[in-house]
């Protein structure tokens, strides 16, 4: 059980805000490049902040403040029947109201409008933060000074096999999400009738759980198996997935507001280097069958029926949570040592050290975890 106030030190993630200050310590998934347009720039909503995402002509990436800081027009937000858009230029986005131009490090470069020798765009400069793409994913740093490294997740890295990455959107708070992922012993009643219906998942596992140099591990124990997912701080999970050829999963959590929450998938199948064209086909349906379960209309999307049913568990407790209602037991040992683990980032944050997980030195390589496949 939470008080009112300690659940809305961990549920409020918006600008200010100290879990908020936790999440723009890491880089963080806001989109994946397939959503970009090649004209206009894309409406991005991250830790309650509206962006400004978009692709230069001469290919780099910027994410600028959504707000023009001539007359406040957006400058992503439009329709392009009617060509009301923002447009992206040679170095930069243009504002689709009086053609103001910014570049990706939210510099004014041009002012149409201004009468020679009355120009005053050096003057002026809105908010933009470091973007880059990596591993089908385009990635945001939000937070102050110096940017952490990257790592390079096994998951996202590995090569040797079959990747889909996919979206996801859920309707509550952030903290829901994370909880239901440190939770390995809903899987014994939740996800029956999907890929885990199988008998090793029939029974309640022992848990065990510790803390990493990531976030924390935990450990379900059951009958000739033992299931290993590690969470990585702020909002990532790496996990296996059992199926007849078994893949490994990770995906990010991200808060979009107090009550919507995106999340960015991951799904790799290991293949051995001899595969077959035709089994590797075979196993790219047994993939795709798998991400797309439920729609098969939108191949950003993840539709899993496992996905399904989290969101269902996430969302029914409410757009956020109440904490002060609960009765948690040795079942909940994860959620309890997450909770402890947001509380000590917020206080790492608050005295100027840097939370677990954030890597500073570079050349760390590919981080493998026990549990692949």
């Amino acid at each position: 059980m939470l008080t009112p106030d300690k659940n809305r030190l961990l549920t409020d993630a918006m600008p200010g805000s100290p879990a908020g200050r936790v999440f723009r310590s890491y880089w963080l998934p806001i989109a994946m490049p397939e959503q970009l347009a090649r004209r206009n720039p894309m409406p991005v909503q991250v830790l309650g902040e509206r962006l400004a995402l978009f692709r230069d002509r001469s290919g780099q990436l910027g994410l600028v403040d959504d707000r023009c800081a001539h007359r406040g027009t957006s400058l992503s937000a439009g329709d392009e029947h009617l060509k009301t858009s923002g447009r992206v230029d040679d170095d930069g986005v243009r504002c689709p109201y009086h053609g103001w131009l910014y570049d990706r490090t939210g510099q004014c470069r041009q002012q149409p409008g201004e009468a020679p020798g009355r120009d005053f765009s050096q003057r002026i400069r809105i908010k933009a933060y470091p973007v880059m793409e990596r591993h089908g994913f385009v990635w945001a740093y939000m937070g102050p000074g110096d940017a952490p490294e990257l790592p390079d997740w096994d998951v996202l890295a590995r090569q040797d096999g079959l990747r889909i990455n996919a979206l996801g959107t859920w309707p509550c708070n952030y903290f829901q999400v994370l909880e239901n992922m440190v939770d390995p012993v809903h899987v014994s009643v939740l996800h029956l009738e999907t890929d885990f219906d199988q008998d090793r998942f029939r029974a309640m596992p022992t848990l065990r759980v510790e803390t990493t140099r990531w976030g924390l591990k935990t450990v379900a124990g059951r009958p000739g198996y033992e299931r290993e997912v590690e969470f990585l701080m702020p909002g990532g999970v790496r996990l296996g997935v059992p199926m007849k050829r078994p893949l490994a999963l990770a995906f990010w959590v991200v808060p979009v507001s107090d009550t919507l929450t995106a999340s960015f998938h991951t799904y790799f199948m290991p293949l051995p280097e001899d595969i077959d064209d035709a089994e590797r086909a075979r196993c790219r349906e047994q993939l795709e069958a798998f991400v797309y379960e439920l729609d098969q209309r939108d191949p950003l999307t993840a539709a899993t029926k496992v996905n399904a049913q989290d969101k269902f568990a996430c969302y029914s407790q409410g757009e956020v949570a109440d904490r002060s209602l609960e009765n948690l037991g040795g079942t909940d040992a994860g959620v309890a040592l997450l909770r402890r683990t947001f509380f000590t980032a917020i206080d790492d944050v608050q005295s100027g050290r840097d939370p677990r997980g954030v890597v500073r030195e570079p050349g760390l390589g590919m981080v493998r975890f026990e549990n692949v496949f």
